[in-house]
């Protein structure tokens, strides 16, 4: 749906790059754009190796519904801008928030919902991050009041537990293997459906990285 336009006001001065031929994200059900709106999502990771590749292609679904798009990034973030130019991101149309930490981050989540200027939401949370079911609970609200889609991108081991009872779709991403470009999805809770079968992509990894 389209966003306030004198919140978008505040985005306006990021500079614009333009991406072409955009194609279709093949993201699986539980992981499409339109299937994360009004609702908070956690994507978990060991340590990085594909969750803001994969994170890359619902931003570009978000971006072909004409959403803008916010990533609130930790100290330690995985955002690359390069990266994400060559997947086809419109930087323009994406704005970087830098936070100091997680009451930051939440802080800055919080307002980017409740503005109604956003359409996805990335909250790069780096380390290990404690958050109360009530601040989720607020955040859970106002996604779905602004319709909205809230993601959090989390460093810790599949088998450690989700952020919270108030994430709706929590996925894990994997690498076969230390060399391998190639990375799992595994969709391990979706309270709306059957979490369906795992996904695989093959990326081809950023400048500088071997």
């Amino acid at each position: 749906m389209p966003k306030d336009s004198s919140a978008l006001a505040a985005l306006a001065e990021i500079p614009v790059i333009r991406a072409v031929d955009l194609k279709a994200s093949s993201a699986g059900s539980s992981w499409r754009f339109e299937s994360l709106v009004g609702i908070l999502a956690e994507l978990s990771e060991e340590v990085p190796c594909g969750a803001a590749s994969f994170t890359a292609e619902i931003v570009r679904e978000a971006q072909e519904c004409r959403e803008p798009v916010a990533w609130v990034a930790s100290a330690d973030s995985v955002f690359f801008p390069p990266d994400f130019a060559a997947r086809g991101i419109d930087l323009g149309a994406l704005a970087v928030i830098r936070a100091g930490g997680q009451p930051e981050s939440l802080t800055a989540a919080e307002w980017l919902a409740r503005s109604g200027a956003v359409g996805l939401v990335i909250v790069d949370c780096g380390g290990r991050w404690s958050v109360s079911d009530s601040a989720l609970g607020r955040l859970q609200k106002l996604a779905e009041r602004s319709q909205c889609a809230v993601l959090f991108l989390t460093r810790k081991p599949r088998r450690a537990p989700s952020l919270g009872s108030r994430i709706s779709v929590r996925g894990c991403v994997s690498r076969p293997g230390p060399r391998s470009l190639q990375v799992d999805i595994h969709t391990d809770r979706d309270k709306r459906a059957a979490a369906g079968p795992g996904l695989h992509r093959r990326y081809h990894a950023p400048p500088g990285m071997r």
